[in-house]
């Protein structure tokens, strides 16, 4: 039901971890996604997680049909104990693990969840150096952690050019 397309190499980044891809061939909905991220909150080397996909609408198309503007219903998923708001579709799920026997249970965790073919590709997905942008957004205080993984079309407030009132 699912295959790793590439051998697994054991290629580590300047951290000494690995990063693998989680592509299952159909977009997730929300409770599907929920339960596959449940069970991966379960395995102890993972360290970070992306869930990436096209984005979602603002406004649900049939609210601005009946003439309901501003009406949003948002969902949230819950990744290792945070609520993140859930802004795309899941399509792909990037994991950052710290071993390479962490790969067979997350394939075993998504071979429980997905009721469909998934497949599992090694490489380098997210982040792991500072960037420019980095710094514009979050104003300089960038921890390793949050490296990669904001929305780079949010519409954010500046930080560095920001006028401050008295």
């Amino acid at each position: 039901m699912s295959r790793f397309n590439t051998p697994i190499s054991g290629k580590r980044n300047e951290k000494g971890l690995m990063q693998i891809e989680v592509f299952p061939l159909r977009v997730l909905n929300v409770e599907t996604a929920q339960k596959l991220i449940d069970e991966l909150n379960k395995i102890d080397g993972i360290t970070r997680m992306v869930v990436h996909g096209p984005r979602l609408p603002r406004e649900n198309p049939d609210d601005l049909l009946e003439g309901k503007f501003g009406a949003t219903d948002k969902k949230y998923l819950n990744i290792k104990g945070e609520q993140v708001e859930l802004t795309v579709q899941v399509g792909r799920i990037w994991i950052e693990i710290t071993d390479t026997p962490v790969i067979e249970q997350v394939r075993a965790a998504a071979e429980k969840t997905l009721p469909f073919p998934f497949e599992m590709y090694e490489g380098v997905y997210i982040r792991t150096k500072k960037t420019l942008s980095d710094y514009v957004r979050k104003g300089g205080n960038v921890d390793d952690i949050s490296v990669g993984l904001f929305d780079p079309k949010a519409k954010a407030r500046s930080s560095c050019c920001s006028t401050k009132g008295d």
